[in-house]
């Protein structure tokens, strides 16, 4: 735990054993991965194929690293069983025991060099040259909790599934009938006319009395429920917190400053101007000329062919000039030529036009800059003590509260926070320690229980007891009577435009023009692109739109309702889809959907049938004592 704080540590003797690893790998390679023990606890039996307590662990754990990976949130064993994600981990390892024992009575077989090119193959564990690397192995096995044995026991069972189910499956590819049918189905095209009447447009709707505004609270009161609050109480450990209460002598300020005196030193640098030529002839021409008194920029231009823009260099330092040019160019005043001098560049001519001194940071200078620093680092080390010291502390059962004194950490506290993060007045709260694992752990947490640790990506770990919950309960009447109102109105606005939207319907089915009809109650009608049945093409417009569409025939009319309005549809045109006609590839991919579904169906029959060709035991007794 806390593991975002710890370092990472290696003596001589762990690199020695280390060498010693890497150099058995050289000599044995991966066959060394198949010797391992065995043992007698055994969590599921399928005929004589048994898988023992520690391969349902290892791969209980693997799952559980992944979780903590996506959702970055430490989960424990306990909590994963009650997730059921023990219970899938034990169904997935009785299939696969299932498949081993069908591959074992069909002769199928599953070689250990089969295993080793399998493993050696995986790109995860692939070096920086391409080639099977032993330390990346073994770092991507450790990071998901696995060993070396219970890794090729799961890649030889997965390599037995596959085989199997290749078997099995080379037959599931989509006929052409299906692809051709499931094309033309998804891809016909429609294309309809428009009135939209828009909800809010509805404003002569009658106002409700007090006693529909009362029996509409009653009869909804779902709409209206005030959400669960909790109170909690919670302390929060910060390396910024500690580091604003850590002091550092000033003799500790000076030793530090002392040793990192030359990250404070600024060296000398200078602009210049130069000129660069490809032989040492042209370079002595415009030295004489130079001596003359000729313009640099002039001399440049005429003899090196060099523009102004391609002359300076800025704030260069000693160090930034090749070969031997630095000691060369800063030994010059301001103001001062060089002699033509030679690099791997070819013949260099320079002008000195400013000349900054070196400089050093004064003590008094960066003091307080050191201080944070070094206040911040001495916060980090002891940032993981007091967050073991605060776990140990209510382990011990003292109180959050005692807990907090005794860590000299300041105790908050929050009343009626909702799940969405905001108190009961809906004001936002803006200052949580990582504000979703935070709030998950205040609802999730049994009223006057202390949640696990909390670890912040910003380097925090705090600890929330839940001190009250509020259950959700109806808001009376009196304090949301102004939204009944709105809500009822909403609901007459909406009925009203319905009722218009089926007045126009009813004209446009009577003969009269969908244009016709808009215009006479001061509207005005529009055409669609053309849309699938998925509502792809519709842009802005609601989905249900094309579902309604694609129930009628060309010219018939329907009103559709949506959130915001109603919709009086004109179906205009059908196109149908032409596989002939489809993009490039298109069908391909249709076909391989199509098998990839067949397929699963199948494995899924295939899987249902073994299960009950082979019984499946599972031990009870062994997982309770285990997990």
């Amino acid at each position: 735990m806390l593991q975002s704080i710890r370092t990472k540590t290696a003596s001589w003797v762990v690199k020695i054993l280390f060498a010693l690893l890497v150099l058995s790998f050289a000599v044995w390679g991966v066959e060394d991965m198949f010797r391992g023990g065995s043992t007698s606890n055994i969590v599921i039996t399928v005929e004589d194929v048994e898988i023992p307590a520690q391969q349902v662990s290892e791969r209980l754990q693997s799952e559980i690293a992944t979780l903590r990976q996506r959702f970055g949130q430490t989960i424990t064993t306990e909590q994963a069983r009650q997730l059921g994600l023990l219970d899938t981990v034990i169904d997935s390892m009785a299939n696969d025991a299932v498949f081993l024992a069908f591959a074992r009575d069909r002769g199928i077989a599953v070689t250990d060099e089969m295993v080793r090119e399998a493993i050696a193959g995986e790109p995860a564990f692939r070096g920086p040259d391409g080639s099977f690397s032993r330390d990346q192995f073994v770092a991507a096995l450790r990071s998901v909790g696995m060993t070396e044995e219970g890794y090729v026991q799961t890649m030889r069972r997965e390599l037995m599934r596959q085989n199997v189910i290749n078997a099995t499956l080379a037959s599931a590819s989509a006929p052409d009938v299906l692809v051709d049918r499931l094309y033309r189905h998804r891809n016909e095209k429609r294309v309809a006319d428009l009135i939209f009447l828009a909800n809010s447009a509805m404003q002569d709707v009658a106002q409700p009395t007090e006693a529909e505004l009362a029996e509409f609270h009653k009869s909804n009161e779902r709409r209206y429920l005030a959400p669960e609050y909790r109170s909690v109480s919670f302390v929060t450990l910060t390396a910024q917190s500690l580091a604003a209460e850590t002091l550092i002598p000033d003799e500790e300020l000076r030793r530090e400053y002392e040793a990192r005196a030359a990250g404070y030193a600024t060296p000398e640098t200078r602009d210049l101007s130069q000129m660069l030529f490809s032989d040492e002839e042209k370079a002595k021409q415009a030295a004489t000329a130079l001596a003359g008194g000729q313009d640099f920029a002039a001399v440049a231009q005429e003899l090196a062919g060099m523009g102004p823009g391609d002359l300076t260099l800025a704030g260069v330092s000693k160090g930034d000039l090749v070969g031997g040019l630095g000691d060369a160019v800063f030994a010059l005043p301001e103001g001062g030529v060089s002699e033509p001098l030679n690099s791997p560049f070819g013949w260099h001519l320079f002008r000195v036009d400013a000349i900054k001194p070196a400089t050093t940071r004064s003590f008094e200078e960066v003091r307080e800059q050191l201080r944070a620093e070094m206040a911040q680092e001495s916060a980090l080390d002891q940032l993981f003590e007091m967050a073991n010291r605060l776990e140990d502390g209510l382990a011990s059962g003292a109180t959050l509260e005692e807990t907090a004194q005794s860590l000299n950490a300041p105790l908050r506290k929050l009343e009626n926070i909702t799940r969405t993060g905001q108190t009961a007045d809906g004001t936002a709260l803006t200052d949580l320690p990582a504000p979703e694992r935070f709030l998950e752990a205040a609802f999730q947490t049994t009223r006057g229980e202390q949640s696990n640790t909390i670890e912040g990506q910003d380097g925090s770990f705090t600890v929330l007891r839940v001190d009250s919950v509020t259950e959700p309960a109806v808001k009376p009447f009196d304090s949301v009577r102004d939204q009944v109102k709105e809500d009822v109105l909403a609901e007459r606005r909406a009925e009203a435009a319905k009722q218009k939207a089926e007045a126009l319907a009813d004209q446009v089915k009577g003969g009269t023009a969908i244009a016709d009809a808009a215009g006479s109650a001061g509207l005005s009608s529009a055409t669609t692109a053309p849309f699938t049945r998925d509502g792809q093409g519709l842009e802005n417009l609601p989905r249900s739109l094309a579902s309604a569409a694609f129930r009628l025939d060309t010219g018939a009319v329907q009103v559709v309702g949506a959130q915001d309005g109603q919709y009086v549809m004109v179906l205009k045109e059908i196109r149908p889809a032409d596989p002939a006609q489809a993009e490039e590839g298109a069908l391909d991919q249709l076909r391989q959907s199509l098998s990839q579904g067949m397929g699963n169906d199948l494995y899924a029959s295939l899987t249902a049938g073994l299960r009950q060709s082979y019984p499946v035991k599972i031990d009870q007794a062994v997982i309770d004592r285990f997990f």
